[in-house]
């Protein structure tokens, strides 16, 4: 009898599970399309840009159809070529360290704060990280001015006498990069702080921590990796950020995404900026690589650590 029961229940479910099998196919039928038109739009344009790179400009926006390493033998031994690389990523390791170290301790607060206010304070954040890039940057160009709020409240507390220039230079650039980031990374922080449980800040206390010890020695060793990934996604950002170097740097702060675009719009010198972006992109590349295969080290040697019983 039960042999009899079981057996018609057995085909129903396996059929109806072939049946799931055969509809999830048909949907990955379906997606290589678009997945094959996103791969389309992302790589092509990247081979014809390191094609391009090895040609050198013979004037009027055309390249030689020669062979030649001269753009990236340039770049790599022209002085102006390597400041240029050396202040993109200063700016932007700078920037990424300043933005971290606001975004945690308040992706922190909003976290212990929960309900409604957490809720209204995110939805904020949120609605700020999609505001127009450029609009927020000309907001800064008239907090930032001389005659801007900032400068006004320093010379009325007697801090200075005159004006600090704030703008065209690496400090204003400096200030526009953060405040790209700090939204962004405040939500990513956020989620990861979330998944630190809440009892061991709890037994923190109870053992005679501090507020200050038990973030330091607790929370922040839990959240390391979310906080790295947030690093390198701020990085990531910094180095390839155009507008805020443009308006904030006045064109006297010559990071890589600067130079490319006067090199292929305002000169016309595809192969240089081509090879301007090729190197900019792969050395990004090689520093997510280096930090991965930390993370990854970080991995296996904790894997390798015996455990306590």
């Amino acid at each position: 009898m039960a042999n009899e029961l079981i057996g018609p229940g057995a085909t129903l479910l396996s059929s109806v599970a072939s049946d799931e099998d055969a509809s999830a196919k048909q949907w990955r039928r379906l997606l290589w399309f678009p997945l094959a038109l996103s791969a389309s739009l992302l790589i092509l344009p990247q081979l014809t840009f390191v094609t391009m790179s090895f040609h050198r400009d013979i004037g009027m926006g055309q390249v030689s159809v020669d062979f030649t390493i001269a753009n990236y033998t340039q770049i790599l031994t022209d002085v102006f070529y390597l400041r240029a690389i050396w202040e993109t990523t200063y700016l932007s390791a700078c920037a990424t360290f300043c933005a971290v170290i606001l975004a945690f301790p308040t992706a922190y607060w909003l976290a212990s704060i929960e309900g409604p206010l957490a809720m209204l304070l995110l939805t904020l954040i949120l609605a700020s990280a999609l505001i127009t890039v450029p609009i927020k940057l000309m907001g800064l160009d008239i907090i930032l001015g001389p005659s801007g709020i900032v400068n006004r409240a320093f010379e009325a507390l007697s801090i200075i006498s005159s004006p600090v220039p704030l703008l065209n230079n690496d400090i204003g650039v400096l200030i526009g990069l953060i405040q790209y980031t700090v939204p962004i990374l405040v939500l990513m922080l956020f989620a990861v702080v979330q998944t630190i449980p809440r009892y061991l800040e709890e037994a923190a206390h109870i053992h005679g921590a501090s507020n200050a010890a038990a973030f330091f020695q607790v929370i922040v060793p839990m959240a390391k990796q979310g906080i790295l990934g947030a690093c390198v996604l701020s990085f990531n950002m910094c180095m390839g950020a155009f507008t805020s170097p443009l308006i904030l740097g006045g064109g006297r702060v010559l990071t890589l995404p600067v130079l490319i675009q006067q090199k292929i719009i305002d000169d016309s010198d595809y192969g240089l900026g081509a090879a301007l972006s090729t190197v900019l992109v792969c050395f990004v590349l090689l520093m997510n690589v280096a930090v991965g295969a930390y993370v990854m080290r970080e991995v296996r040697r904790r894997a390798k650590r015996p455990h306590r019983g």
